[in-house]
């Protein structure tokens, strides 16, 4: 599966995801940034991360970075939510690539945003409907984590 820009579908989301503009608001009630872009799955076209660009000025670009569909809650009237502060979400793992990050690249990105990856999803609804093709599931976020905390405790 591969993912692409809204742009390059031509907007044939579903209305929901017309965010495109919208801003996004940390957990104090302070604009993050504008939304500029989506990357969404080809096939389906539902939204797997929100683009936004964060720092730069005048005519510098500033730091791009993908914001998991996930982690994004509705706000309002041209406005999304998500849970953490400004000041982390500018430390989040950059992708070589923005418009094409690698699994591993998508992994970091949402380990360290503490959501569940999209691909979970669509290997659950391959095993209920009995597809072979998908590789084995792996464990949920949660257990991963909590691995790493119980791990990180035993040395002590």
């Amino acid at each position: 599966m591969a993912l692409v820009t809204a742009s390059s579908v031509n907007f044939d989301l579903a209305q929901q995801h017309h965010v495109i503009g919208y801003y996004i608001y940390d957990n104090m009630e302070r604009d993050v940034a504008g939304i500029r872009n989506l990357l969404v799955d080809q096939q389906t076209h539902v939204p797997r991360y929100a683009v936004i660009e964060i720092g730069g000025m005048l005519s510098i670009a500033g730091k791009k970075l993908l914001i998991p569909w996930k982690a994004l809650k509705r706000g309002g009237i041209s406005r999304l939510n998500i849970g953490i502060p400004s000041e982390q979400i500018q430390s989040a793992p950059l992708p070589l690539s923005q418009m094409a990050p690698t699994r591993v690249e998508e992994e970091s990105i949402h380990l360290f945003f503490k959501v569940e990856p999209y691909w979970f999803e669509e290997l659950e609804k391959d095993a209920a409907t009995g597809k072979d093709a998908a590789p084995k599931k792996r464990a949920p976020l949660e257990a991963i984590t909590e691995k790493l905390v119980l791990e990180r405790d035993a040395r002590k």
